[in-house]
This record gives structure tokens, C-alpha cells and sequence, in this order.
């Protein structure tokens, strides 16, 4: 579709599961307009994440791998096996109309 501009307006991203195959991605290597979930494996509770603040606590030299680890979900408190979810933004959008984080949720 293309916008009265001239400007080719894609579709919608919607969010994808993340594989352990790209686990070593660091969270400095995501793009600006990539926003960062987590998947509970137990209830399959899925949530969206401040990146910048996981950044800002742990660094964002560490890769997903690495804090995959320290996930555990809001609803049922399972530890085990959680994982990453990646979706996109589109640049029209602000953080404050995706995030869905409570302010205590746990990493």
C-alpha cells in the first residue's frame, strides 16, 4: 500500500518468538524500532519489557541467552525455560503505547 506521499507503507510486524539460535544477539544489537517480550513456557503469559531499562540494570552488553535466565513470569512465577519474544514498532508509534510492563515485574 502506498501512502499519498509516495511512501511504501508496510504491514503490521507482529511479534515472533526468538530461538535459541539467535540467543547470543546482545541487547545493543537490536534495532531502535524492535521492541523485546518475554513468553512464560508454563501459562504462556506473554508480556512486553522496557529493553532500555534491562539495559540500563544488567548492560547492554549481555545477550538474550544470558538473561533468558533470570526471566520469570508475572502470572504463574515459573523460572524455568522462558523465553524472548521480538516485535516492531512503527515509527509513528511512542514506547508508552506498547509497554505493558507493571513496574515491578521481574527479570
Amino acid at each position: 500500500m502506498r501512502h499519498s506521499r509516495s511512501v511504501d507503507l508496510v504491514p503490521e510486524r507482529h511479534a515472533v518468538d526468538v530461538v535459541s539460535a539467535i540467543g547470543h544477539l546482545r541487547l545493543a544489537d537490536l534495532d531502535e524500532e524492535q521492541i523485546l517480550g518475554a513468553r512464560c513456557a508454563a501459562c504462556d503469559y506473554k508480556n512486553w519489557m522496557n529493553r532500555w531499562e534491562i539495559a540500563r540494570r544488567f548492560g547492554s552488553e549481555r545477550t538474550l541467552d544470558e538473561l533468558r535466565q533470570m526471566l520469570r513470569c508475572g502470572r504463574c512465577g515459573n523460572k524455568g525455560n522462558n523465553g524472548w519474544r521480538l516485535g516492531g514498532i512503527d515509527r509513528d508509534s511512542e514506547w508508552m503505547d506498547v509497554q505493558s510492563v507493571p513496574h515491578r515485574s521481574s527479570i
